[in-house]
């Protein structure tokens, strides 16, 4: 007999992960190149910024794997994004996180 589990298709989840980790990626670079010319500390945001978006980008990958540590992966690079950059991480942040929210809550 075999088991007729119907499997949850995750493409939502990694596209908007996706589109979350480009738009951070961006708003870290932005960050950085605004740094260089502001201060060091923006500059280590827009670093921190990147590697969140990164981290996003592998859980939205991740998240075809096993949604429940994929959308945790996503939630907390959501959040990191938004402590590192604020303003230049906020559409960033909102993808990763309604990926992250997705891959929690859809059976």
């Amino acid at each position: 007999m075999t088991d007729n589990v119907k499997e949850t298709s995750r493409t939502m989840e990694l596209v908007l992960g996706i589109i979350g980790g480009i738009f951070g990626l961006l708003g870290g670079v932005f960050a950085v190149l605004f740094g260089s010319l502001a201060s060091s500390d923006v500059v280590l945001l827009g670093i921190s910024a990147i590697l969140a978006s990164i981290v996003g980008i592998v859980g939205s990958i991740y998240v075809t794997r096993n949604s429940k540590i994929g959308g945790i992966i996503l939630l907390i690079s959501a959040v990191w994004l938004l402590v590192s950059i604020s303003l230049f991480g906020v559409m960033g942040t909102i993808f990763l996180g309604i990926a992250g929210l997705l891959a929690l809550l859809r059976k």
